[in-house]
C-alpha cells in the first residue's frame, strides 16, 4: 500500500509524540487515539507503523498474532524529525471548496491557498518582485477576492521594492486592467518602482506570433510561484487553478527566464 508522503510524515509525528508520552501502545490504540487533522484512515496508521518498524523506528510485538491491532509498539529509537524540507509545495485555487469537498484533501496533502502563497511571496520581497500575468484584471482587487492585495503592493512600493510585470495585449486591452498598480504607485510616488512590459506580438495578418502565457510571481531570488493562477478574480476563487511554491537554487533560473523574456517585450510604462 503506497502512503500519501504528507500522510506518512504526519502519522510518523504522532507516532513519535504518542509513544514518547505513553511507552507503548497496541496498534488499536494508535488508531483509536489520533484526533487530529487532517483526517487518516486506519489502513494507513497501519501501514506507516509497519513500514516505522521495518526501518528499525519501532518495535512490534506479537504482530503475527489474532487480531493484528492489538500487538504491542513501542519506539525502538527516536524517529527523524520530518519537518518539511522540500524546496516545493502544492498551491491550489479551490472552486466552491466545501460543497465540493475538498477541504480534507486540502488538509492531507497540506496544500497551500493561492491568495495565501501569492501574499506570503509580495510580503516576503526585499528587492525585486517579478510578476508575469498575462490577464490582470482590476477585479481581483475586489472584496470578495483579494482585497488586501492593495496593502501587499502598497508596502511593497513603500519598502522601495522594484516591481515588474510581463503581461500581454495591453494595445487591444487598453490600462484598464492595470489601473489598480498604477493607481497604487502614482497615489504612492513611487512610479519609478514599477515598470511594465507588453510580450505579445503579432504578423501581420495579425496571428499571433509569439506571446507570454506564463504564470509567475517571484520573489527576489527565493520564493517563486509557478503555476496556472495569474491575477484576476476567477483564477483566485472560481477557476480549479495548481501550482508550485518554489525555493532554492532553482528560483535563480526562473529569474533568469522571466529577466530574458521581460528583455524582449514592449516597454508599456
Amino acid at each position: 500500500m503506497k502512503i500519501n508522503q504528507n500522510i506518512e510524515k504526519t502519522i510518523l509525528q504522532y507516532l513519535q509524540d504518542y509513544l514518547e508520552g505513553h511507552k507503548s501502545a497496541t496498534v488499536k490504540e494508535l488508531i483509536d487515539n489520533y484526533s487530529s487533522i487532517p483526517t487518516i484512515t486506519e489502513s494507513e496508521i497501519r501501514q506507516v507503523v509497519i513500514n516505522a518498524a521495518n526501518k528499525g523506528f519501532l518495535n512490534i510485538s506479537n504482530l503475527s498474532g489474532e487480531p493484528r491491532d492489538l500487538a504491542t509498539v513501542t519506539l525502538a529509537k527516536p524517529i527523524p524529525s520530518y519537518k518539511d524540507l522540500q524546496s516545493v509545495n502544492v498551491v491550489i485555487s479551490k472552486p466552491r471548496l466545501r460543497e465540493l469537498g475538498l477541504v480534507n484533501i486540502q488538509q492531507r496533502n497540506d496544500q497551500i491557498d493561492t491568495i495565501d502563497c501569492f501574499r506570503t511571496l509580495i510580503d516576503s520581497s526585499v528587492d525585486i518582485l517579478r510578476i508575469c500575468s498575462p490577464f490582470m484584471q482590476s477585479d481581483v482587487i475586489d472584496d470578495d477576492a483579494f482585497p488586501d492585495l492593495i496593502d501587499c503592493m502598497s508596502n511593497a512600493l513603500n519598502r522601495n521594492v522594484k516591481v515588474r510585470i510581463l503581461t500581454r495585449d495591453l494595445k487591444t486591452r487598453g490600462e484598464r486592467e492595470i489601473a489598480w498598480i498604477l493607481n497604487i504607485a502614482k497615489r504612492l510616488k513611487k512610479e519609478n518602482n514599477l515598470s511594465i512590459v507588453d510580450y505579445h506580438f503579432l504578423s501581420e495578418s495579425r496571428k499571433v506570433l509569439s506571446s507570454t502565457h506564463a504564470k509567475l510571481i517571484i520573489s527576489d531570488d527565493k520564493l517563486a510561484y509557478v503555476g496556472s493562477a495569474e491575477l484576476r478574480k476567477n483564477s483566485l476563487i472560481a477557476n480549479f487553478e495548481v501550482g508550485c511554491l518554489l525555493s532554492g537554487s532553482q528560483v535563480t533560473g526562473l529569474c533568469e527566464i522571466f529577466d530574458t523574456m521581460y528583455s524582449k517585450g514592449n516597454i508599456w510604462k
